[in-house]
């Protein structure tokens, strides 16, 4: 365990030193890292509680490292390793103290250097805090970090705000919170529904009151789909908001969301 420690020390002493200059390879490294530095049944049972929090504190600090440029809801590449390391290490990163935190923290002003700071790891520590009470903690964060402030409300994630275009605000977050997902974004004056489940999406508008369902496959998302400044993208399945159609229907009892309400949310 000691061992472990002195190594993860160490890493950190030659990301501070910018070993790795412009090249993301590091990140890989560091995902290897923390994925190592988590302790078995056995270790915690076994180990001093000294140890252990050092193990915790070093955690948080790879995490809060992999996170810099990077989100747990992305599709690029280093989004992909930080979710790797989060989903792995996240319960432990909510035991970090902050005093050995500080104690392991590296402080440089190296030409590419990587050094996470006292706020980032803070943050890191209070993310994985807020998922262990809340599964949807990350989700907020991530949207909030978007710009988006979003609340789940009996299955459907609401997002009011003074964005220009609901829609493109609802394509966004349904983007971030991935299928299956309702999202209900709104401002003062219109609001868009999406409902989205595999291949399948269907929105309607406060202002275009009709469904218009669409096919998602990859690397479509919604927010590819409804980004563009063209207006609404073209489909044939075109239907009046009641009744509702049967594709839309299932979309909203898979999700256990009341479509009357829904309906009432656009009006």
């Amino acid at each position: 365990m000691a061992h472990r420690i002195t190594v993860g020390r160490g890493f950190l002493k030659l990301l501070a030193a910018g070993v790795w200059g412009v090249d993301a390879g590091w990140r890989g490294e560091v995902r290897d890292l923390v994925h190592a530095l988590r302790p078995s049944e056995d270790d915690q049972a076994g180990t001093p509680g000294e140890q252990l929090d050092e193990l915790y504190a070093l955690i948080a600090i790879g995490l809060a490292l992999l996170l810099q440029e990077a989100n747990l809801h992305g599709s690029a590449g280093a989004d992909l390793i930080a979710k790797s390391a989060w989903d792995e290490t996240q319960e432990l990163a909510a035991f970090a103290d902050e005093s050995v935190v500080d104690r392991f923290l590296v402080h440089s002003t190296q030409l590419h250097a990587r050094v996470a700071t006292e706020s980032q790891v803070q943050a890191v520590v209070e993310l994985a805090m807020a998922a262990a009470d809340d599964p949807n903690a990350e989700l907020v964060a991530a949207l909030e970090a978007e710009g988006l402030h979003a609340e789940l409300m009996e299955s459907v994630w609401v997002i009011d705000g003074d964005f220009r275009t609901p829609l493109r605000a609802a394509a966004r977050a349904a983007t971030i919170i991935g299928s299956p997902c309702v999202v209900l974004a709104r401002n003062t004056k219109k609001s868009t529904v999406l409902l989205w489940r595999d291949s399948v999406l269907a929105m309607a508008d406060s202002a275009v009151p009709r469904w218009r369902v669409y096919r998602i496959v990859p690397p479509t998302t919604p927010q590819s789909k409804f980004g563009g400044g063209e207006g609404l993208p073209s489909t044939r399945d075109i239907f009046p908001l009641a009744p509702a159609p049967e594709q839309v229907r299932a979309l909203a009892d898979q999700a256990g969301v009341q479509l009357p309400m829904l309906l009432a949310a656009l009006r």
